[in-house]
């Protein structure tokens, strides 16, 4: 399968280098960038949604924070763009992404694909 050029395949692997060593490593994920802002975030699997929902029982939290806190995972956290509008992540947003937090997101499966 030949590369579409500036297209990162779902296999990349981003090392983020900083003075204190090695700051994040992501592989076989899907890496997704807002179409407002730019901003890179990856696919976030049901099992890592999960597993953050596992620790709010003891929040015990109202229908409206839970709405909040749902909606954070289906949004840009820079720019609050929904997510439902990202793309795939080209080789500059992950150039830029070196300097920043990739940050999670739960999407459909066919987001970031068109």
């Amino acid at each position: 399968m030949e590369k579409e050029k500036g297209k990162i395949p779902m296999s990349s692997i981003i090392e983020s280098e900083s003075p204190r060593g090695l700051r994040s490593v992501l592989l076989n994920r899907r890496l997704l960038a807002c179409r407002s802002c730019g901003w890179v975030h990856y696919a976030m699997t049901t099992e890592e949604k999960a597993t953050s929902d596992r620790f709010l029982g003891r929040y015990q939290l109202t229908a409206q924070e839970r709405f909040l806190y749902e909606s954070a995972f289906r949004q840009c956290l820079r720019c609050e763009t929904p997510a439902d509008g990202f793309r795939m992540a080209e080789e500059a947003d992950i150039a830029q992404a070196a300097g920043h937090l990739v940050t999670p997101v739960l999407v459909e499966a066919m987001i970031g694909t068109q």
